[in-house]
């Protein structure tokens, strides 16, 4: 075959998947997606499927607070999306960034405080390094620490943070803290040393989400409520979509060869997807003793049986390729993109319909977690240095952030970065709804800063030879990880507060 009737070819296969995709954006495919109830977590007019809007979920903190002016410093990781998304926002015509900055305003004005953010160090470790060096010199300039989760976790057997179980104005049963997460995450579920909720939108844009392409859908296998209804009959596994990625494959580029010029399922790098479909299984990698602290599970039949999915996804069949996952699906060359909610902001830029789907789970007895990244997200802490008399203050502006939070900027993200006002997206509402009610991280992924287990089963599997490569693995490391956990479980006993 001539090289210019491969072009030829070609360019019609693209023209033909592109036209498919503007005709989704008009039409779902006419099949039927099931109901969903008022109570179901996959209800779109409510947030994480409370049932309630948000607009009718009040918080607790009592009428009438007044802190006298009082100033509380939040000493925050200076990554722009912390700055413009947890801490400071800004008024200038970008609606997610005007709500989060009058979310500050209102705080403000409501409990007669002023919000003092101070930038630290954008560099992933520099800013650690610094919350370390400031809790060791016992600095009494801050009132509320904002840092990753998983540093927050480290921190926390530093003994730098007061237990905020007990705390006056920080009711943690209520739907904007992201209460899952922080009983996966806590070493011992009677305290809480640092809390994550909407206020922290870096968490909720760590959250598991699979994009895929409708048009590309529709082309190879039809009705697209089909794929969403596997997500809410609960049969959205990994199997399923192995199924998609192995069907979707084509030698796009016509050469024979299997290379990035063709169709995949996916697109992954050595970091990101491995770590994240390993994170968002539905497996927790942990149990917990009798005392309610956690006990190392890495090796199991079903921790197997993911090792081996996992290296089936990436190295067999044709279902994947090493690349740069962006690109190719931005050029319509990949059914899925496997990212974050976060990726939202640079997605809403395509010109094709796309679906938003939860991770799937190993298997349909598991429950969906999205737990991809949300390890790397943002949680609040008090400082055990903080000046003791504005502890209330600090507290209550904690609660007030994070319910302002929930009800006026989560949503106003909803439908701006996720375009569900202007798809044919009432599924795709139902989608995220799911995914952040289900907002999570294994505890290995937690404690990862503290011991470098988060990434156990990328170590094992990125480049493997075998899919058996797990086992070797883990018997390998086992000894040194159980040092580990041992040495950090005995670390948080000492704390004694």
């Amino acid at each position: 075959m001539s090289k210019t009737i491969i072009r030829i070819i070609s360019a019609f296969l693209v023209f033909t998947l592109i036209l498919v995709s503007f005709t989704a954006c008009k039409n779902n495919g006419g099949g039927t997606i099931k109901e969903t109830s008022a109570s179901d977590p996959a209800n779109s007019d409510s947030l994480a499927g409370t049932g309630e809007t948000t607009a009718e979920i009040t918080d607790s903190l009592p009428d009438g607070l007044n802190f006298n002016g009082a100033t509380i410093n939040i000493y925050h990781f200076g990554s722009d999306d912390t700055k413009d998304y947890d801490a400071m926002g800004e008024m200038g015509g970008d609606i997610v960034l005007d709500a989060v900055y009058q979310r500050n305003r209102d705080t403000e004005e409501r409990l007669n405080v002023k919000l003092n953010w101070i930038a630290g160090s954008s560099d992933w470790d520099q800013f650690p390094n610094q919350v370390n060096t400031a809790m060791l010199a016992g600095v009494s300039d801050y009132d509320l620490i904002m840092e990753e989760n998983s540093r927050a976790f480290q921190h926390t057997l530093r003994g730098y943070f007061v237990n905020l179980t007990d705390a006056q104005y920080i009711d943690l049963d209520q739907p904007w803290w992201y209460s899952k997460m922080m009983d996966e995450g806590s070493i011992d579920n009677k305290k809480r040393y640092y809390i994550t909720g909407a206020l922290n939108m870096t968490t909720l844009f760590g959250a598991s989400a699979v994009f895929f392409n409708k048009g590309i859908y529709s082309n190879y296998f039809g009705d697209v409520s089909d794929i969403y209804n596997h997500v809410l009959d609960g049969t959205w596994t990994d199997d399923v979509f192995a199924q998609y990625c192995k069907g979707v494959y084509t030698d796009l580029n016509g050469n024979q060869l299997v290379d990035e010029g063709d169709m995949f399922g996916f697109e992954f790098e050595q970091w990101g997807i491995p770590n994240y479909m390993s994170m968002s299984t539905g497996l927790s990698y942990s149990t917990r003793d009798a005392d309610g602290l956690p006990v190392m599970d890495l090796y199991t039949d079903q921790t197997i049986a993911w090792s081996e999915m996992l290296y089936r996804l990436l190295y067999t069949d044709n279902m994947s390729i090493l690349g740069d996952k962006k690109t190719s699906f931005a050029d319509q060359r990949n059914l899925f993109y496997v990212g974050t909610l976060g990726d939202a902001n640079t997605l809403r830029a395509s010109f094709f319909a796309y679906g938003i789907l939860p991770y799937p789970k190993l298997s349909e007895s598991l429950d969906y977690m999205s737990g991809a990244a949300t390890a790397n997200g943002n949680a609040i802490a008090v400082p055990v240095s903080a000046p003791s008399d504005k502890f209330d203050a600090t507290c209550a502006v904690a609660e007030s952030l994070c319910a302002d939070a929930y009800k006026n900027v989560v949503p106003v993200w909803y439908d701006t970065a996720l375009k569900i006002k202007y798809l044919d997206a009432e599924i795709d509402a139902q989608m995220v709804d799911i995914i952040y009610g289900h907002i999570n991280s294994p505890f290995i992924m937690m404690a990862d800063k503290e011991m470098g287990i988060g990434s156990i089963f990328t170590n094992a599997i990125f480049g493997a030879k075998t899919s058996s490569t797990f086992t070797s693995y883990y018997q390998k490391n086992e000894g040194s990880l159980q040092s580990k956990w041992d040495k950090m479980i005995a670390t948080y006993l000492a704390l004694g507060n």
